[in-house]
């Protein structure tokens, strides 16, 4: 997405990936608490077709979107300007994707659509990662200068 290369050493990269999972930990924290509740009043099936994976999948790559183009926006260094558009492009696809998901579990709950959704939210869950580790890069471009 940039032009950007410094190299990390091991200590800012152990200390970027423990800010990810903290990050996510809060994300996901409201998210466990549904699953146990559906565990304790009802069956294992109801976790599976809970529209609560789209959901979660949706806020997840809404904040990863939003916290890259505020740091797209601070960095001083020169971003690639059509990579930021292709990459804007494809979270906001994947916010619509998961959106739909969302409903058509409301809607139309089957088995097909609930395990994509799950796909989805490990999906979204694996970019939280990758996209923060671009996030910390580009802030960090940002602090240096």
């Amino acid at each position: 997405m940039s032009n950007l290369k410094y190299q990390l050493n091991t200590r800012d990269e152990r200390g970027f990936i423990s800010d990810l999972k903290a990050e996510y930990l809060y994300i996901c924290v409201p998210f466990i608490i549904l699953i146990l509740v559906k565990i304790y009043f009802g069956p294992v099936r109801d976790i599976i077709y809970s529209s609560d994976w789209s959901l979660a999948s949706s806020i997840m790559l809404g904040q990863n979107a939003a916290k890259v183009s505020r740091s797209v926006a601070r960095v001083k260094e020169k971003v690639n300007g059509n990579n930021f558009s292709w990459y804007s492009a494809k979270r906001f696809m994947l916010v619509i994707v998961s959106l739909f998901f969302y409903f058509a579990m409301i809607f139309k709950p089957n088995l097909y659509l609930a395990y994509s959704q799950i796909f989805i939210f490990l999906f979204a869950s694996w970019l939280h990662f990758s996209d923060g580790f671009a996030i910390k890069m580009l802030e960090r471009a940002n602090n240096k200068r």
